[in-house]
């Protein structure tokens, strides 16, 4: 109540119209109401305005188009976040009550003027917070104390956004992110990707994030141009960064009068509008092995990286080099093409996936396995974020997945030492023993593409997985930043041939299936693959066993709570713009230019399949994907997998009672049960 009274003050003194919002919406001239202090003439804000769609008022920002006003009491509309400063803050709270008036205010006042304006003063308050933040991980930023970013003309320049990850690339995404705090442009649309996906509350980043998405889209618009989306950080952000845009993007019916109506595809752009203004992606590369970057021509190190000289010099190259990448971002003249995009869908005609996914747990170093009864055993915990959806890059099941979950547990701060770490986990899964969670190399893993069989090849049984170490796809032409694919050709041919590569916009994934003297046979690292328009890989180990699978770097254990046999389906579901940077080169990739296909962005799919596929799209940004595939505690238990959170308790216990030493014995029935003597 103290902060609806404090709102009411801070709207009188502003002399803000009870009309001034929702007429505005309705149609009413923008002269009868004042402008907000953010949007008054000649701010940076207002220029962007009414270079859109002018006069029309804050829904318009956030939805792109005008919305229909509706009215809403005072106790269902939002109150400024306790955790936000209010304008009023310095008023006692003697003064706010004698100078409220609540008796006297209009009913209309009360049941209507918070919808907008309270959420205005929380745009604003978020804004303030977002520019005035500090970036201080390192004594000095590599590229310079005085460095800037190049000007971005208005009448020139492609309107452009970034979502960076300010810890990847040695935090060379940070320096990045501090440098556009000194361009007004920079500061308000180059976001931090993790405080937006903290911060998606009502008012919070994700809002303002949407606001200035839509900003740009009607900038683009009227220069008849697509508007870009910088993707900064490993390869994994590309997926991220398409979570974050549909999480923008999605409708919520309770805000519908602030601009979050339904277009009727459960987004608030049409079908036509995300076609035709869906924001065209460029990857900036601040990962490890940067294989998306690279793919796209971006460089497989973030601008700047490794650079010759010393002190000043160095720093002076380091930011021309940065220079010279963003304004490629900008360029009207850098090409936009198609990008595929897969899915890890459920089968069809299911409504969901029949397996559930973990992480792996243990502790750092070379072998993340514990001893229970005496045994090398791998543990597990609840998985996180990002639940298994989108698939940009690539997807693999064996070897290659659990290299990577091992890692997971290893990351480290510089691109170079988790280079080395990658060959330290993969010596020690070659030199150690198959844990009992695990089946021998590929056993009990069968592959169909298109209802045909894949896996294990020359199989009618389903038998001969185990002589394989891997199995998966590429989209893209580059893995671990040093092998490649192309079509399947006899071993004379594979040299002194021209064959066709891996496609990220032809529609198919370039399957693969490797064995461990499979690169004797294959030179320079080149996969032989196999066109296929999706793939269905079926897993059957029994209780207690599971298989690892990784897509774009990420890394998960699926198994079946029951034991049962589980299937991971994977099929196109979205095409997006991509913007191709100065460094892309058709001989990894081909040419990237399909005939007689228009660039755009693109549901994919059969008819009757768009819909549930929007519907998972907006379940994966709600969270509801969670408690669909990521396993619970119980459930990792059930299964009679070692999970950490149970031994950890359990040590707790014995703890507790005093006793010293512990065994653990896993029993048929509830597994875990501790005992000692």
């Amino acid at each position: 109540r103290l902060e609806a009274i404090q709102l009411l003050i801070a709207l009188r003194a502003q002399r803000v119209s009870s009309r001034s919002m929702f007429d505005m919406a309705d149609g009413t001239s923008e002269e009868d109401c004042e402008i907000p202090p953010e949007c008054s003439p000649g701010s940076s804000a207002q220029s962007r305005v009414t270079h859109g769609r002018p006069g029309k008022g804050l829904p318009m920002l956030l939805r792109g188009r005008p919305a229909k006003a509706r009215a809403r009491p005072l106790e269902e509309s939002r109150i400024p976040s306790p955790r936000l400063r209010s304008d009023t803050s310095e008023t006692s709270v003697s003064e706010v009550v004698a100078a409220s008036s609540l008796d006297s205010a209009p009913w209309h006042t009360l049941e209507r003027q918070p919808s907008f304006t309270d959420l205005e003063l929380l745009l604003q308050q978020t804004r303030q917070k977002m520019r005035c933040q500090e970036y201080n991980g390192l004594p000095a930023n590599r590229y310079g104390s005085h460095a800037r970013l190049p000007p971005f003309l208005a009448d020139k320049h492609v309107p452009t956004l970034a979502l960076i990850n300010p810890h990847s690339g040695a935090a060379a995404g940070q320096d990045i992110l501090a440098l556009a705090q000194h361009a007004p442009y920079y500061q308000d649309r180059f976001f931090n990707i993790i405080d937006v996906v903290k911060d998606q509350y009502r008012g919070g980043l994700l809002d303002v994030f949407r606001l200035e998405l839509n900003l740009a889209k009607e900038e683009a618009k009227a220069m008849g141009v697509r508007a870009r989306l910088v993707s900064g950080g490993g390869d994994g952000t590309a997926s991220f960064a398409l979570f974050i845009l549909f999480a923008a993007l999605q409708a919520d019916e309770t805000r519908a009068d602030e601009g979050l109506a339904d277009a009727g595809n459960g987004f608030i752009w049409t079908d036509a509008e995300m076609e035709e203004c869906f924001p065209a992606i460029a990857q900036l590369p601040l990962g490890s092995a940067n294989d998306f970057g690279n793919t796209l021509g971006w460089g497989r190190k973030y601008p700047g990286d490794q650079l010759l000289g010393f002190g000043s010099a160095q720093r002076a190259s380091a930011e021309a080099a940065l220079q010279e990448w963003i304004s490629a971002v900008l360029d009207p003249a850098s090409r936009v093409t198609n990008f595929d995009i897969w899915g890890i869908m459920p089968e069809a005609g299911e409504q969901s996936c029949d397996f559930k996914v973990c992480d792996l747990a243990g502790p750092r170093g070379r072998d993340p396995k514990v001893s229970i009864e005496g045994q090398k055993q791998l543990l597990m915990k609840e998985a996180g974020t990002p639940v298994p959806l989108f698939a940009c890059l690539y997807f693999s099941a064996g070897f290659g997945a659990y290299m990577t979950a091992r890692f997971q547990i290893n990351r480290r701060k510089r691109p170079t030492h988790n280079k080395l770490e990658y060959v330290r986990q993969a010596a020690g899964i070659l030199t150690e023993a198959t844990p009992p969670q695990l089946n021998r190399n590929l056993e009990g893993v069968r592959v169909t593409c298109g209802g045909e069989p894949y896996f294990p090849p020359r199989s009618t049984d389903g038998e001969g997985g185990e002589k394989y170490r891997e199995v998966g796809f590429l989209n893209i032409n580059w893995q671990a930043g040093m092998a490649h694919g192309a079509d399947r050709a006899l071993i004379c041919g594979r040299a002194c041939s021209t064959r066709e590569p891996a496609k990220f916009n032809d529609g198919k994934m370039d399957m693969y299936r490797l064995k461990l003297t499979s690169p004797l046979k294959n030179p320079s690292l080149m996969y032989q693959t196999d066109k296929k328009a999706g793939m269905t890989l079926t897993f059957e180990g029994g209780q207690g066993k599971g298989l690892f699978f990784q897509w774009d770097g990420e890394a998960r254990f699926a198994f079946s709570p029951s034991g049962g046999v589980f299937s991971i389906n994977v099929r196109k579901i979205l095409s997006v713009p991509v913007v191709l940077g100065p460094g892309y080169d058709p001989r990894i990739t081909g040419d990237p230019f399909p005939e007689n296909e228009a660039v755009g962005f693109r549901f994919m799919g059969e008819s009757q399949l768009d819909w549930p596929l929007k519907q998972r799209i907006l379940k994966c940004v709600r969270g509801d994907l969670n408690s669909e595939l990521n396993a619970t505690r119980a459930e990792i238990v059930a299964a009679g997998l070692p999970c950490e959170e149970e031994l950890i308790e359990i040590h707790a216990s014995c703890m507790e009672l005093g006793v010293v030493a512990a065994s653990y014995s896993a029993q048929r029935a509830g597994w875990l049960h501790a005992s000692w003597s």
